[in-house]
């Protein structure tokens, strides 16, 4: 089943949630390297992390990332 991770900007670091899962992590180097972390808390390849297209209206608050949900 597909995952998507969302990965938002808020205090001097990026936090990234998976949609219908409960983990969350952060990370101060940049939105992929949050929603890396979450993979492998979920138990996910983070080689297989996609990044999604961004709202144009929003660029750099939040950032999409979607992984195909095979477990390593």
């Amino acid at each position: 089943m597909p995952v998507e991770i969302l990965a938002r900007y808020a205090s001097n670091t990026y936090v990234a949630r998976a949609k219908g899962h409960k983990g969350t992590a952060s990370c101060t180097e940049g939105a992929r390297a949050a929603a890396v972390a979450l993979a492998r808390k979920l138990g996910l390849d983070p080689a297989l992390l996609q990044e999604q297209q961004s709202d144009l209206l929003s660029p750099n608050k939040v950032m999409m990332f979607s992984h195909p949900g095979v477990p390593t």
